[in-house]
């Protein structure tokens, strides 16, 4: 036996109400003896016996009528084993069933979610006139169908046959959580939960034992048969995340082989722009991660998209992985300073016919000649970078007033010493226009000028100069931030490292990001997003100061950055990065259900559409997604749905559609133009691994049972495997009407007594 309402046998407590009253309203008995009354004594005697048996069994029934009461109120009803319990009693069942991307896997005997969907229907069609309802769909987010249970079980079987396989991974704490807030509103006797998947373990992970909360009886099925053999691409990664016109570039894929055996004979190919660009043949070992590398060059600037794709297995949508990688053409950089000459070189070698060192060797007035102190770890940082698609034009400061700025996307600042009220006015309004900023100071730097209240562009307040003895070396950077991750990993503490006499102290304001620090912790390069704008601030000076002296010309500097093979990469990177973020290009992938963010500054309030261009074949397969908000349209020419979205005042654009992988299409709309953007969505292959959690383990931490009947393992299921666990009938009523036939008893004896005792008086 067991309770539906166990709160209500508290009131058993009251049982004891009858007998306190009994025991206090308990006459005492005088004995009086008569000598002429022996007789009637005797009789007295065997009177009182009656009167005593009546008296208790009347209490007795009072008591029992309120036991059984409260036992009423308990909802108490009678399980398996009794004969009287063999009526089935009514059912509310929530089947939880894995629509994540795993269960795509073909298995011997066909797909996984199919299966699950004929043991979910099978579940529903034992449900009778009476039962209850509802399905959740399962991913790494719980997707309720129906948010209530529902007597509809016609609804419950349509919407099991409708679901389709998301490319979504898998969670199971949130989509059993659900289903206990669901059944907690039942007061049906019977409460199940069915969870169907194929209990790949990484849908287990970060979570602990889920407590049963609704006190639901949980079954766990299991659809995966066998072995699983599956082989995804987990990453792509372009050798630098900066990438210009016709400089080779390496994509480093990483494959991962999922098996507990080898796979042979498969095949990487590379698509761009929709055309096979190369092909690559491999074997992986069991379980194995391979990393494979495949060298290419875009000849045009702009935004390239494409993806690899894998050899066909039994789990196709992590066999291909896309991508959306920007090319940069021609950058114009505007050079201000009094001594501007050298970041011309750095910036374009080329144009002035003059490699990296040759820059440094003419700054300090040496030979041109070969240097054997070149060694070929420096040479391997400087010949990498001496491209043609950095413009560099000179200015002066006082130049800078009245110069034309439309045509320039990067302004470089080396050594303004002062900052004055007409320099940061034009500085601030390029920086509305979306474009950045790279700023070089130092100890000679006018830090009151810099830090006037009107100069909320500069990402730190400058403070006091400072010398170091020794000199100080750049020690922590971000080295995967793209300005730097193009150099060695020993980085910055290579032996030819550059050198630093002489800086200022920084203080970052709390919008900025302190990218690079020297040795004693002081900021080296700091950095500033504003949009689509940032803004870039070394800690260090780019002044050469000719001396002379009894006729002897010297060169002082406060570094030997200029002269160090460091500088031009760390330059060109530098005007490359501020380039890409002022185009919106630096976030160009993401996973599926991730929100895109872009800037579109000068389309702030309007509106931008979304669409998801046309990918592989293999693709094209039915998949769910979440209900959206979106207002949605068709694209007629490619039948892809258009999401039509508003830009904020700021001109921040969100997304929150991204339940497909492939590449999306971006339309902002000016008044002249139009501006297209792309970005690609992958499935997180986590998912990927299909190694299964131990059936035992699983049931153990969400309080369940396993289909170890072979009755209810198979398909199809028999109804009476899982009828007989519902049987049960309550038996409230039966006890109400109990009470009723003892009150009206104790009614009668309470009545009987009233009459005897008064005919005896």
């Amino acid at each position: 036996m067991a309770f539906l309402n166990p709160l209500f046998l508290f009131g058993l407590l009251a049982t004891g109400i009858p007998l306190v009253i009994h025991l206090w309203n308990r006459r005492r008995v005088v004995t009086i003896d008569f000598s002429s009354l022996i007789f009637i004594t005797a009789a007295h005697r065997e009177n009182a016996r009656r009167f005593q048996l009546r008296q208790l069994l009347i209490l007795l029934l009072r008591m029992a009528i309120i036991a059984l009461i409260a036992f009423a109120l308990a909802r108490p009803f009678l399980t398996l084993g009794l004969p009287v319990a063999s009526v089935r009693a009514k059912t509310d069942v929530i089947i939880v069933l894995d629509n994540s991307y795993s269960m795509a896997y073909q298995d011997v005997n066909g797909i996984r979610l199919d299966k699950a969907k004929a043991l979910a229907t099978d579940i529903i069609d034992t449900l009778r006139h009476g039962d209850s309802a509802a399905l959740i769909l399962m991913s790494d987010i719980p997707t309720p169908v129906f948010r209530q249970l529902t007597p509809d079980i016609e609804s419950v079987t349509a919407a099991i046959n409708d679901t389709e396989t998301s490319y979504r991974t898998t969670n199971v704490q949130p989509s059993l959580e659900l289903a206990h807030e669901i059944l907690a509103e039942s007061k049906q006797l019977n409460k199940e939960i069915y969870l169907i998947s194929d209990f790949a373990q990484n849908g287990w992970a970060n979570w602990n034992r889920l407590p049963n909360r609704s006190g639901a009886r949980i079954s766990l099925i299991p659809i995966a048969e066998g072995e699983a053999h599956n082989i995804s691409i987990k990453e792509i990664r372009p050798s630098n995340q900066l990438i210009g016109v016709d400089l080779p570039f390496q994509l480093n894929v990483t494959t991962v082989n999922h098996s507990v055996a080898p796979l042979n004979q498969n095949i990487l190919t590379l698509f761009i722009g929709g055309e096979k660009q190369k092909t690559m043949n491999f074997s992986a070992a069991a379980n194995e991660s391979l990393n494979t590398a495949l060298t290419y060059n875009f000849s045009t600037p702009g935004t390239h998209i494409g993806y690899l794709t894998l050899t066909d297995d039994r789990l196709n949508i992590d066999n291909q992985r896309y991508f959306a990688l920007d090319a940069v053409g021609e950058v114009r950089v505007l050079c201000v300073g009094e001594q501007t000459e050298y970041l011309t070189l750095a910036l374009n070698p080329h144009k002035s016919g003059y490699r990296s060192s040759v820059v440094g060797r003419r700054l300090r007035g040496e030979s041109v000649k070969s240097d054997p102190s070149l060694t070929d770890s420096r040479k391997l940082i400087t010949d990498n970078y001496s491209n043609t698609m950095i413009l560099p034009t000179q200015c002066t400061p006082d130049e800078f007033v009245t110069f034309p700025l439309e045509d320039y996307d990067v302004i470089v600042l080396a050594d303004v010493l002062t900052m004055s009220r007409q320099i940061n006015a034009r500085l601030q309004e390029f920086i509305r226009q979306g474009k950045s900023i790279i700023a070089f100071v130092s100890d000679r730097s006018n830090a009151t000028s810099y830090n006037a209240p009107d100069n909320v562009w500069l990402p730190a307040r400058l403070g006091s100069p400072l010398t170091w003895t020794p000199p100080q070396q750049v020690r922590v950077y971000e080295e995967t931030h793209p300005i730097f991750d193009i150099f060695p990993s020993e980085g910055f503490s290579m032996q030819y490292a550059p050198q630093f006499y002489n800086g200022i102290a920084l203080q970052p304001s709390s919008e900025s990001n302190v990218i690079a620090r020297f040795g004693d912790d002081t900021p080296f390069l700091v950095e500033r997003s504003q949009g689509t704008s940032t803004v870039l601030l070394y800690n260090c000076g780019l002044f050469v100061q000719q001396m002379t002296t009894s006729n002897v010309s010297t060169t002082t500097y406060t570094n030997d950055l200029l002269v160090n093979p460091y500088f031009l990469p760390m330059l060109q990177q530098s005007v490359l990065y501020t380039t890409i973020a002022s185009n919106n290009h630096l976030a160009r992938s993401g996973h599926i259900g991730d929100t895109y963010t872009a800037h579109y500054p000068r389309s702030a309030g309007g509106k931008a559409s979304i669409r998801l261009m046309e990918t592989d074949s293999r693709q094209q397969e039915k998949v769910s997604s979440p209900e959206t908000s979106l207002p949605m349209e068709t694209n007629d020419s490619r039948q892809f749905p258009i999401a039509i979205l508003p830009i904020a005042e700021d001109g921040t654009l969100r997304f929150q559609g991204t339940e497909r992988p492939g590449i999306y299409q971006i339309e902002v709309r000016t008044q002249d133009s139009i501006q297209r953007d792309f970005f690609a969505v992958n499935v997180d292959t986590t998912e990927a691994d299909l190694t299964e959690i131990p059936l035992a383990q699983a049931a153990a931490r969400v309080g369940a049972q396993t289909t170890a009947d072979p009755e209810i393992e198979g398909t199809p299921v028999a109804a009476d495997a899982y009828n007989v666990k519902r049987h049960g009938r309550e038996i409230w009523g039966e006890l109400l009407v109990l009470v009723v036939c003892l009150m009206l008893l104790e009614s009668f004896l309470s009545n009987r007594e009233s009459t005897l005792t008064t005919g005896e008086v």
